[in-house]
């Protein structure tokens, strides 16, 4: 059995309606982490670089069907992702970007720093917006890992509560530009 993006179908459309919608946010909120940042609120830059990389991982894991709600999905994703892609950079920017987000509650890093991860989060939200457009590389259920059965298992659970409907997704138009 080889793991691939659902089959066309209503589920599927709502998935991809709704990874389009997560993918829209990324990129604003990467353009307010900029913005954030050129207005030296350092602060609001990290997080905002933050959300716009975990919004395009969001995006990438509606659409596989995976359940993508919290930190450590977010992590099981890229994880996931590096086993299939074996793109080093993929985990790499994790410890980046989670940084960003730790520096929205501690204020440590510098604007130098903060800077960098702002950029550094362009390059996982663009990677990962040209891998929601390619087919995942295909792997055989039979050479799974442990590991990768456990994690897969985990990304393929529902829900504990009921994930927002893309339509309950906050509109584009409320974001600033």
């Amino acid at each position: 059995m080889a793991l691939t993006i659902p089959p066309f179908n209503t589920e599927t459309e709502r998935r991809r309606a709704k990874s389009e919608r997560y993918l829209q946010i990324s990129q604003r909120l990467l353009k307010h982490a900029q913005e954030q940042l050129e207005q030296g609120d350092t602060l609001q830059a990290s997080e905002k670089a933050y959300g716009a990389v975990a919004h395009a991982v969001k995006s990438y894991g509606e659409l596989r069907g995976w359940n993508h709600l919290g930190h450590y999905r977010f992590s099981l994703i890229l994880d996931q992702l590096w086993d299939e892609e074996r793109d080093p950079s993929l985990t790499e920017w994790y410890g980046a970007v989670e940084s960003s987000h730790s520096n929205y509650f501690k204020d440590e890093n510098s604007p130098t720093r903060v800077k960098d991860r702002v950029e550094t989060a362009r390059d996982p939200v663009g990677k990962l917006e040209l891998l929601r457009l390619s087919a995942p590389n295909q792997i055989s259920s039979s050479s799974l890992s442990q590991e990768q059965r456990r994690r897969l298992s985990l990304l393929m659970q529902p829900t504990a509560r009921e994930q927002v409907a893309a339509e309950d997704l906050p509109p584009l138009e409320d974001l600033p530009e």
